[in-house]
């Protein structure tokens, strides 16, 4: 069952934080305006983060600060673990670093973390879903005092957000509910269609459509889990043009319908996370 993805979007408030179960499925090459962890506790994620690859191990986390492009590239099927995504000024003693200042490496291994990380890791597992808005943020600033005072940081090189790859993978984080072409989309970044095709096909390795696709569906898994809007709704919510659409691509990507999505998250939004195994390591 995906994981949603929180791409940058104008509703998402400087507030904005969630807790949840980490990616079980490969996901192309993103970015976004918020911070992505991700604390993998049991089996093996295979990431992309920046230039390099990084198989993470049962203990590691990786951390992805604000414009930093990453990918789930292979997901082990017995994966568990903690994703959190925040906004960078959600805890104000952290916003300078997140705005300043990268990761010298973007993962942390298991040997390297302190116990007391993985403690609060722990802890923010088994939160009840009726005290995580209450809890949930003592606990990141938690997670986020040893685990940057274990990772070493550096200033951001200003010139690494500006590449063309870049711009437009932000760009489309800002527009994928929009009726976006390849034409229209070229056109807005000031570049050839066959350009644009090109930066997709030889250095994201997934073609225009595919990429709009995944960010879509994501976005629906978000919104299914929300459980106020009908399936209808969310279909034109995430650029669908009819429901029909909707579905087909859903089930493509999903391998169950989203209604079927729907009734079998149910569970884990009422209090499953807190039941998931703690650390092997």
């Amino acid at each position: 069952m995906p994981t949603m993805f929180y791409e940058s979007r104008e509703e998402k408030s400087h507030e904005f934080l969630f807790a949840g179960i980490i990616c079980d499925h490969p996901f192309p090459t993103h970015v976004h305006d918020v911070v992505e962890a991700v604390c993998l506790q049991h089996g093996t994620v295979t990431m992309t983060i920046g230039p390099q690859q990084y198989q993470l191990q049962a203990g590691d986390i990786a951390i992805m600060f604000p414009s930093m492009p990453h990918s789930y590239d292979q997901v082990s099927e017995d994966a568990q673990g903690l994703t959190l995504i925040f906004s960078p000024g959600i805890i104000r003693e952290f916003s300078a670093a997140f705005r300043n200042t990268i990761p010298e490496t973007p993962v942390l291994q298991a040997r390297e973390a302190p116990q007391e990380l993985q403690d609060v890791i722990s802890q923010l597992r088994r939160l009840p879903p009726e005290k995580a808005q209450t809890l949930q943020r003592g606990y990141l600033h938690l997670f986020l005092s040893f685990l940057l005072d274990a990772m070493p940081l550096r200033p951001m090189d200003k010139h690494v957000e500006t590449g063309l790859t870049h711009q437009v993978l932000h760009y489309i984080s800002q527009h994928f509910t929009e009726p976006l072409t390849l034409e229209n989309t070229a056109h807005a970044l000031g570049i050839s269609r066959i350009h644009l095709s090109h930066i997709f096909s030889q250095q994201l390795h997934i073609n225009f459509r595919e990429y709009i696709n995944a960010l879509r569906i994501s976005y629906a898994c978000e919104l299914l889990w929300e459980e106020n809007c009908s399936i209808s709704q969310i279909a034109y919510q995430c650029g669908y043009g009819n429901p029909r659409t909707f579905h087909r691509a859903f089930l493509s990507q999903c391998g169950m319908p989203p209604r079927q999505y729907r009734e079998q998250n149910s569970a884990f939004r009422h209090g499953r996370l807190q039941d998931a195994p703690a650390s092997e390591s």
